[in-house]
């Protein structure tokens, strides 16, 4: 062997590689600076600093990617793309659904080497690594490696390494109150928000309960439950379901004051846990502003404050702010298939 060939540089495989620009045109370079961090941060979370790792991603700051746009931009390599205004929470979901789920978050693209389905492929398949020492092993055998397949969706896509996740997770013992969102045409949003109420009830926490178009005179089976639970804060500020409401000004003017008495208990200190029951309703309909309720939730929510939101048609805005979503998808129903009404005890 030549001494060209043994002093020849050698490096860490890697799968991805990501630049944040840092030049100053498009934003300051401090805005750079702070999400080259928060990317730092993420990889060690989720395990893909470990040299050893195939799939760890490089992350760097460029002095300038050549194309601009309203900056902070970011580009992920081997795919070539390009993404505009990039802010944490930006960064933090092209990072859940693009690094960790391998799909593109299409709406924050505004460059592309390739047209899309046609990026090259992802560096450890390409290498037929599949993740940690297994799967060199496998490959140093000469075994068939298949490429791990993509998520069907970004929101149920899973770290590479979920060990290694689960142990980040138990090391930085991480704490917050987490804004959760129950949506979706199936049935079961306010009833799996009530599941958590009951555990939480079940460990001493302060709960309360705003129903946003609930008769304030209905008497549910878990309006019954609660009282007979006792310390839950329970309050209906509806006066029936949109499709059957005689008068939808007074409807709309209800989800409104609805709002002001969530954000009075939002600030207050005094919960654990607050459900706000079908408030995804005055969004959809655009009785309140989605962006000016989301901005006000993230100046004044207490950090500890868990919060669940239901209802159908969540609107991608909170979705995107959430921390924890959930869609209920109907596949068979009672009614529809047999004719069968609601029942006590069951639906309501």
């Amino acid at each position: 062997m030549s001494d060209t060939q043994s002093n020849a540089p050698s490096s860490r495989a890697y799968g991805r590689h990501v630049f944040i620009c840092v030049h100053g045109n498009c934003a300051e370079p401090e805005a750079g600076e702070r999400l080259h961090q928060r990317f730092g941060e993420l990889n060690r979370e989720y395990g893909l600093n470990k040299l050893r790792n195939p799939e760890r991603v490089k992350c760097s700051m460029a002095d300038c990617l050549g194309i601009c746009s309203g900056g902070p931009v970011v580009v992920v390599y081997p795919e070539g793309i390009w993404y505009h205004h990039v802010d944490e929470a930006r960064l933090e979901r092209i990072y859940r659904e693009h690094i960790l789920g391998g799909q593109p978050v299409e709406e924050y693209i505004f460059h592309r080497l390739y047209p899309p389905g046609q990026e090259p492929g992802y560096p450890p398949q390409v290498r037929g690594e599949q993740g940690g020492d297994e799967a060199r092993t496998r490959s140093e055998t000469g075994e068939e490696t298949k490429p791990k397949p993509l998520a069907s969706s970004p929101h149920e896509s899973s770290p590479p390494d979920a060990e290694a996740v689960r142990a980040a997770a138990r090391r930085a013992k991480k704490k917050k109150g987490l804004v959760i969102v129950n949506t979706g045409n199936g049935k079961g949003k306010t009833t799996a928000a009530l599941g958590v109420m009951t555990r939480a009830w079940g460990r001493k926490m302060r709960i309360g309960v705003l129903q946003f178009l609930k008769n304030e005179n209905a008497r549910f089976g878990e309006i019954k439950a609660a009282e007979q639970m006792g310390g839950i804060d329970w309050l209906s500020t509806g006066d029936g379901w949109t499709w059957t409401s005689q008068a939808m000004d007074e409807t709309e003017a209800r989800a409104r004051h609805g709002w002001q008495i969530a954000q009075a208990r939002i600030v207050s200190g005094e919960y654990d846990l607050l459900i706000l029951d079908e408030f995804t309703y005055p969004l959809h309909y655009g009785w309140l502003d989605t962006a000016a309720v989301i901005e006000w939730l993230q100046a004044n929510k207490p950090p500890m404050l868990h919060l669940i939101i239901t209802g159908r048609y969540a609107p991608q805005a909170l979705i995107d702010y959430a921390d924890l979503v959930t869609e209920m998808r109907a596949i068979k129903h009672p009614l529809s298939e047999q004719g069968i009404r609601a029942q006590a005890g069951i639906e309501y």
